[in-house]
């Protein structure tokens, strides 16, 4: 079964179409630096457009949000190099909420991009938030439980952030955390504190490996014990929110 199967997307929504890659850097927007990222994709591909003639999920607009449509787009990689700057590139390309997956040989990465209403235009979209997986297989469970079938879908607006909070809790979940429970915030606060963590604990290995004096040393390692208590702590509780 591939993803698209697991996500039980309605097949009447499916678009497969072949997009150019010039389409996201013609308009002379992008910086050269930019436009050199789109060497990294083999292609790419408008997979499905979910609307309400083929889902029966409902639009859904306000002052600041604007959800008439979910597309899914699908990118075949070349290589692994700055996904993050790439992803924002086609979120801001296409003004639609997206599912924005990345294919890397046998390995597949989900983006999500938050889009509100331009204060200064409002026919236009600003990028606010990203949110992605860790690279995972077409057989992941991961797939099924974000399912069409097993996500409260009122409006597309509604399904999409419970995509987006899925996939938050997904990382959590990925570190041995029980994150059900959760909501998307405590969980992104949460993989926020662990990833400074991480960071700290990594930086504080690397000064202890050039570090000569046997004090200093020691002093270094208090502090990577505590930080690694502190995730510790963090994974045990389940969120670093009472």
């Amino acid at each position: 079964m591939n993803i698209y199967s697991a996500m039980n997307l309605p097949p009447t929504a499916r678009i497969d179409r072949v997009v150019a890659k010039k389409q996201f850097y013609e308009g002379g927007e992008l910086s050269a630096a930019d436009k050199k990222l789109f060497d990294h994709v083999e292609k790419i591909h408008w997979r499905y457009a979910l609307k309400t003639e083929n889902s029966f999920i409902q639009p859904f607009v306000d002052e600041e949000r604007d959800y008439p449509e979910i597309e899914v787009m699908e990118i075949i990689l070349r290589e692994d190099k700055q996904l993050k700057r790439l992803a924002e590139i086609i979120f801001r390309s296409i003004p639609y909420p997206m599912l924005l997956f990345f294919f890397l040989g046998e390995k597949v990465q989900l983006w999500l991009g938050k889009l509100r209403k331009n204060q200064a235009d409002s026919s236009r979209m600003t990028l606010t938030a990203t949110e992605q997986t860790d690279w995972l297989t077409e057989e992941n469970d991961f797939w099924e439980a974000v399912s069409l079938s097993k996500t409260p879908a009122m409006n597309f607006c509604a399904l999409y952030e419970a995509w987006f909070d899925a996939v938050s809790k997904n990382k959590l979940v990925n570190v041995g955390m029980a994150a059900a429970s959760l909501s998307g915030d405590a969980a992104r606060d949460t993989w926020e504190r662990l990833a400074a963590i991480d960071k700290e604990i990594a930086s504080l290995r690397s000064q202890m490996k050039r570090e000569n004096q046997f004090n200093r040393k020691l002093e270094l390692n208090t502090r990577l014990q505590a930080f690694k208590r502190e995730k510790a702590n963090i994974i045990e509780k389940g969120s670093i929110r009472s």
